[in-house]
């Protein structure tokens, strides 16, 4: 098994280990097992616990920096708005252990702290430049704030995405989760146009 190899399995492991128990729980032992390789790889390759955290938060890191949002511009609002939220939960699913840690341990590590504040950063200007070229062009009243507008767009959004994390053996499925986000768009959309 190469390099690269043992590094993907125990970040897969750790993350695994993340999302069922909590940071705290998912030991270096636990991860080794899990991964299939000695704990001592786990120590060659990242250190310790703190430096599989770090990789996994520069993971998420570069794909906040990679997340493209310029083909929205030409969509009609309640498609584009139904995109965002679509990427926001695909986002979130895909790095769900970082974003467990960050509600459970951000006090502690302020690495994660720095990452899930990106993340909620990115998704709240993606959302009110929206709002802003939409007011400029009539199709939102000028009466709203568009920065609490996103703020609230992605508040509903996070509350989806903790709610499906914590149904467990109860999540929705893909056409269920597109019914819910288009019903939360076009409700959010009535109250601001």
């Amino acid at each position: 098994m190469g390099k690269q190899d043992t590094k993907l399995k125990l970040l897969q492991a750790f993350t695994e280990l993340v999302v069922e128990n909590g940071y705290q729980a998912a030991t270096t032992i636990k991860i080794a097992q899990l991964a299939g390789v000695n704990e001592s790889s786990l120590f060659r390759l990242f250190g310790n616990k703190k430096g599989l955290l770090l990789a996994l938060i520069a993971q998420c890191v570069h794909d906040i920096d990679n997340l493209q949002n310029e083909q929205l511009e030409q969509l009609d609002l309640s498609e584009c708005l139904f995109q965002v939220a679509q990427q926001y939960q695909t986002f979130m699913r895909t790095h769900e252990a970082l974003v467990m840690v960050g509600l459970k341990e951000s006090l502690q590590l302020e690495e994660v702290k720095e990452a899930t504040n990106k993340l909620a950063i990115h998704f709240k200007k993606v959302v009110e430049t929206i709002l802003i070229q939409r007011i400029q062009t009539g199709e939102i009243t000028k009466k709203i704030n568009p920065k609490i507008q996103a703020d609230n767009f992605n508040w509903l959004n996070f509350g989806y995405f903790l709610t499906q994390h914590n149904a467990h053996n109860s999540k929705l499925s893909e056409p269920k989760r597109t019914d819910f986000l288009r019903e939360h768009i076009h409700e959010y959309l009535r109250g601001i146009l």
